[in-house]
């Protein structure tokens, strides 16, 4: 006698006009037989589990701000988790910890504001307030962190999810060790992330001396990022290379709090707004302030952007880690390949957005970047803009990031991830 399934109620939005969805940067879009944004945990199990409605492959999605082909499902279902944006609440865990249970669909520009009203955080800054909590968490991402592993991934002890067969699973990380690492590797691949468990702190508050150095050889400007970085807790860098030029943003600890001082925050709205601009725009004709002495709560410079228009400058970027002994080793040789690039056909990025991060035990991020054991990485992201410009768009652009890749794995020994900004 033949099994006889029964359909399973969904009860959250449930499209099947095969209507386009397009990524943040307009660069890629798909046509999914079905889109649907789920209300409830129970929701997810119920398209898992019936593939006639909803048929194969189910790609989970956030804020769809991917950049690359990643969300890209024509055909199958597409799962959209933004409304699934609760914060639960603060509790303590089995060992002690205190943490923040949060949906996978909420935003961290939502959650950070939740945390800092609460006076604690997550030892992590995120560059872009619009990625939701369940992609992060399974993703890459990078932040020269003033303490602890500088991705997001790293301060999640627990996540629930939807397996391939509809079940609601819990991995936490004191009780799951192999299999929770391995799971935080996967970029969603092992399961629909539903919610997130992740460890929290007092907030403390940052000191940034912001300045731009400009350099007289490619040798002179990596020995500028090294003794930048040794001097201060963190740094941040925006490397414009082929200009041998830097902006800097050199970060200290300041001490508990929450709220950014009185006293700072003119001069930390003024630069806030103005990074997001630049940031926004692919770092394309946006004049920064360079504040010394800046004082200011991370909560605050988690930003959001806007979706940008066809033919609006926009963000786009590549994404390569290396060990820190190689610093200058590949800013000298990735400025020699820049340079005959650019006398060739015109171009160059705009600018390398350059994170310090820190690693930690191989157990803990077992595959993918960081994975290299106990050390510091640096992220080194060319940044492009201008989708219009013919040396920059179509398949010049492919030929662009194509030779990028092929440099960073054949001659610098990187690791390279597509960008994504928090599907």
């Amino acid at each position: 006698m033949n099994d006889i399934i029964i359909s399973q109620p969904f009860h959250g939005l449930l499209e099947k006009e095969g209507r386009s969805q397009s990524n943040w940067g307009l660069s890629r879009s798909t046509k999914p037989a079905v889109y649907v944004e789920p209300i409830s945990y129970a929701d997810v199990q119920a398209v898992v589990r019936d593939a006639q409605r909803f048929p194969s492959p189910v790609n989970p999605v956030g804020s769809l701000l991917s950049v690359t082909a990643t969300f890209v499902n024509d055909g199958g279902t597409m799962l959209c988790t933004r409304k699934l944006d609760d914060i639960v609440g603060l509790e303590v865990d089995r060992t002690g910890r205190q943490i923040v249970r949060v949906q996978a669909g909420c935003r961290l520009k939502k959650l950070n504001m939740w945390l800092q009203a609460k006076g604690v955080e997550i030892p992590f800054q995120a560059e872009i307030g619009e990625a939701t909590v369940g992609s992060v968490a399974v993703g890459d991402t990078k932040e020269s962190s003033l303490d602890g592993a500088g991705y997001f991934s790293a301060h999640v002890v627990g996540l629930t999810f939807v397996d391939d067969k509809g079940e609601l699973r819990t991995l936490t990380d004191d009780k799951d060790g192999v299999e929770f690492y391995e799971f935080k590797c996967s970029f969603g691949l092992s399961g629909i992330v539903v919610e997130c468990q992740l460890e929290v702190r007092p907030a403390t508050l940052c000191r940034s001396d912001l300045s731009i150095e400009v350099f007289q050889s490619p040798e002179e400007l990596a020995q500028g990022l090294i003794v930048k970085h040794e001097a201060c807790d963190a740094l941040f860098a925006v490397v414009f290379l082929h200009q041998l030029a830097s902006f800097m943003d050199e970060r200290y600890k300041a001490g508990l709090g929450s709220v950014t001082p009185a006293s700072s925050q003119p001069a930390c709205d003024e630069f806030r707004i103005a990074k997001r601009l630049a940031v926004q725009r692919g770092f394309e004709g946006v004049e920064v302030p360079q504040p010394k002495g800046l004082v200011y709560s991370r909560h605050d410079f988690v930003n959001e952007y806007w979706r940008p228009s066809a033919d609006e400058y926009r963000l786009d970027f590549q994404y390569y880690e290396h060990d820190i002994s190689q610093l200058t080793h590949v800013i000298v040789e990735t400025y020699n390949f820049t340079k005959d690039f650019e006398q060739q056909t015109g171009f160059t990025p705009n600018g390398w957005a350059t994170y310090f991060v820190h690693r930690p035990e191989k157990q803990k991020k077992p595959f993918g970047l960081y994975s290299g054991g106990p050390g510091i990485s640096f992220s080194f992201d060319p940044i492009c803009s201008n989708p219009v410009d013919p040396a920059g768009n179509s398949s010049r652009s492919n030929t662009i990031n194509w030779r990028f890749t092929c440099l960073a794995a054949m001659s610098l020994r990187s690791k390279h991830n597509g960008c994504s900004l928090g599907t």
